[in-house]
């Protein structure tokens, strides 16, 4: 059975700060909230279940939609505390804050940015898993690259890598998915797939708002909003056909032996 890892994170809206922007005055919060509920409506009839990654920040300011969010199927996991570069990611307070609202466990973790956090330190969070790695290089960023492309433990926390096109270790994370003709994208997530029978992918809701920041770069704002929102919909129809949708939880939970490339 092919599994379709399909994550969103949800965070102030501070994105454009690291094309040279000037930060919101409240760090991108409100406006982060606006995306949050604006993509809850865009996606509402979309079949496509999955993770979403939420700071504690902003899932404070607005816990009806982290509760909607949930009911909409999708898992709710950690994204620390909030998203800016030097903010303190209070592992286990941003756990137990989601935890307080849902009345529910959260059992998985994203660093903001995808910054490097110590295994022993998201373990000692209280997480089962950890998915902040992005086995690539991605210049001025890191460079993952040689590291597993699939799920693996390091000691009893699961490492839930995002997928990259295996040799030549080319990422589909949300970047790619802009950069790339779409028909040369779908390409890349079947070879993904044929080989793992898992694709994990992550983007944010941001991407289906409207950029209007003109630091932003050309190859994120060359499309429309109602452009991009139709690309993200083929492409989750698409993916539906391809295998199903799972959260990370369920997917780590079905016992199916997961072994490193």
């Amino acid at each position: 059975m092919r599994s379709i890892l399909l994550t969103w994170d949800i965070e102030e809206y501070d994105t454009p700060v690291d094309f040279g922007a000037t930060l919101l005055p409240d760090g991108g919060l409100s406006r982060g909230v606006d995306i949050w509920r604006d993509w809850l409506a865009l996606t509402r009839t979309w079949a496509a279940e999955g993770t979403v990654f939420c700071t504690s920040r902003i899932a404070e300011a607005s816990p009806d939609l982290l509760r909607q969010t949930a009911a909409r199927g999708h898992e709710v996991a950690s994204h620390g505390c909030a998203h800016a570069p030097s903010a303190d990611l209070r592992l286990r307070a941003s756990r137990e804050s989601l935890e307080k609202i849902l009345g529910e466990p959260i059992f998985g973790f994203r660093s903001p940015r995808l910054r490097e956090v110590d295994p022993g330190e998201v373990s000692g969070g209280g997480y089962a898993y950890d998915a902040s790695l992005n086995p690539a290089w991605v210049p001025g960023r890191y460079n993952h690259r040689g590291q597993p492309r699939t799920p693996h433990r390091i000691g009893s926390l699961w490492e839930v890598p995002s997928s990259v096109v295996p040799i030549i270790r080319f990422p589909l994370f949300w970047a790619s998915f802009h950069l790339l003709p779409l028909p040369l994208y779908l390409a890349a997530c079947r070879l993904v797939l044929a080989k793992d029978n898992l694709l994990s992918l992550y983007f944010h809701p941001w991407e289906l708002s409207d950029l209007s920041e003109t630091e932003l770069p050309f190859w994120l704002t060359r499309r429309t909003k109602a452009q991009r929102v139709e690309r993200m919909r083929k492409l989750c129809h698409w993916l539906s056909r391809q295998g199903t949708f799972r959260t990370i939880a369920d997917y780590l939970a079905l016992g199916k032996r997961v072994t490193c490339p």
